[in-house]
């Protein structure tokens, strides 16, 4: 079946005609309103392209001229490519991708229990986990390392994080250009020399936007700083409904894609041709609690109006799921599901989200498993029913006859493999065989799973000179911090 999940049914949220409409209020943003460019270089690059800038402000005004050759410039065929070349996600527009959620601060102890700072020992165990689970296929460092030096702690995650899984890795910690220096040379070291990394991209950089219209000059420079390096480069955007966006779906997603464009437009202008994936992650702000909804409906929505816009500017679409519950239960499978089912069904090239709860900050790591499961059931349900001679079984139904059944069959042993969704944690056993059993939680089989993963799965270790390699860049950007 290949990696990734295979696309099947699709609904559509918006017409073509809404898509158009979301474009022009977009150019008309970036034309009337502008963008805050707080990169000089930057600023100036836009100004000697035909923007009309201001220094005291800093806004800068786009037309919408550049924004269209900027679309044309894109890259189009983009690959996220992996350590272990089967775990490669070619960004082709037909095939899904969860990715794992990241950055996290805080760490629920397995063992204990105990809520504690998270340390590069929980980045390499849920590197390890992402790396044994088939339905989470691109990795993203889940927490900090808060017990390394701050100033390179980002470059500890991505260390832990490239000896530990053999997946695609992406980050999102590069704040400066010495940031995106250091995290490019680890990658390129890692993907084998920056020649060989050009090729085969095995780490990329999501850099987020400031809502509303702002783009801060760290990020910025970073960013394109990666995109010079060859690193694929998601340009995310993250205004809050009724909050740093107006209240209505259409209205900050107008807002959010002119802050996405405007950064195509500058990475396009500074390096023709780079590898850009659209990304959006909107969600509520509740107004009860003053907490952004990260696993409400509505941000389900906008990511798959989100993968929409995308897939009408004929780019892959990068879109934020998660959940606020504040440990695993009920809350964050509603959550999560509702999360991962409406992006899904539209289309989403990659999910990011998977594995923290608390909006994406706080570490369980039997969530991650238990969330796993939950895409299964989800990928399942998105590949619908395909009616041919085969699956119509009309031989089969004229051999068994009526009144006897299909249990013998060939065609049922053959399709219930590929057919039916056979679940690692769900139990349908009944009342009475599950409560001799201990009547034990699906929290409880997932917190086994993950031992068992812990105990059992081991991830190829990169070659020594390139773990060397990388301890040595750490100790270098150390010295220069």
């Amino acid at each position: 079946m290949g990696y990734g999940i295979a696309r099947g049914i699709k609904f559509q949220i918006l017409s073509r005609e809404d898509l158009e409409k979301i474009h022009w209020a977009t150019l008309h943003i970036l034309e009337k309103v502008g963008v805050q460019v707080n990169s000089e270089r930057y600023r100036k690059l836009l100004r000697d392209n035909g923007c009309v800038t201001d220094e005291k402000s800093r806004i800068a005004r786009i037309p919408s001229q550049l924004v269209e050759e900027a679309l044309a410039r894109k890259k189009t065929a983009i690959t996220l490519a992996a350590r272990n070349p089967k775990y490669d996600a070619p960004q082709d527009l037909r095939h899904s991708y969860m990715t794992a959620s990241g950055n996290g601060a805080v760490a629920v102890d397995f063992d204990t229990g105990v809520r504690r700072p998270s340390t590069k020992e929980d980045v390499a165990i849920s590197s390890r986990i992402i790396d044994a689970l088939t339905n989470v296929h691109i990795h993203w460092p889940m927490v900090t390392s808060t017990d390394q030096n701050p100033a390179v702690a980002h470059l500890h995650d991505l260390e832990a994080s490239l000896n530990n899984t053999e997946k695609h890795v992406m980050f999102e910690t590069g704040v400066t250009m010495s940031d995106a220096k250091y995290l490019s040379k680890m990658s390129h070291i890692a993907g084998g020399g920056e020649k060989e990394f050009r090729r085969r991209p095995i780490a990329s950089a999501l850099q987020c936007t400031f809502a509303p219209l702002q783009h801060d000059a760290g990020v910025t420079e970073a960013g394109i700083e990666f995109a010079r390096n060859g690193l694929p480069l998601v340009w995310f955007c993250m205004p809050q409904l009724g909050a740093t966006g107006p209240a209505t779906i259409a209205g900050s997603i107008a807002l959010g894609n002119a802050e996405v464009l405007s950064a195509l437009v500058m990475t396009q202008l500074a390096v023709p041709g780079a590898a850009v994936i659209y990304g959006l992650g909107i969600a509520p702000l509740d107004m009860r609690t003053l907490i952004r909804a990260g696993g409400s409906p509505e941000h389900a929505i906008c990511s798959a109006i989100a993968t929409e816009l995308a897939h009408h500017y004929g780019m892959p679409s990068c879109v934020g799921i998660s959940s606020t519950a504040q440990a695993p239960g009920a809350q964050a499978c509603v959550e999560t599901f509702t999360g991962v089912a409406a992006p899904l069904l539209a289309g989403a090239d990659s999910m990011c989200g998977i594995g923290l709860l608390e909006d994406g900050t706080c570490l369980h790591l039997e969530e991650i498993v238990l969330e796993d499961e939950i895409v299964a059931a989800v990928a399942r349900l998105c590949r619908g029913e395909t009616v041919n001679d085969e699956t119509l079984a009309l031989d089969e139904i004229e051999k068994v006859g009526i009144g006897k059944n299909f249990l013998a069959q060939r065609h049922t042993l053959r399709h219930m493999r590929s057919d039916f969704f056979v679940p690692n944690l769900i139990d349908r056993r009944s009342f009475d065989a599950w409560s001799e059993n201990g009547s034990r939680s699906m929290i409880d089989r997932a917190r086994d799973r993950v031992r068992w993963i812990l105990e059992n799965h081991h991830v190829p270790p990169l070659e020594s000179d390139i773990r060397t390699a990388l301890r040595d860049t750490i100790r270098e950007a150390e010295k220069g911090k």
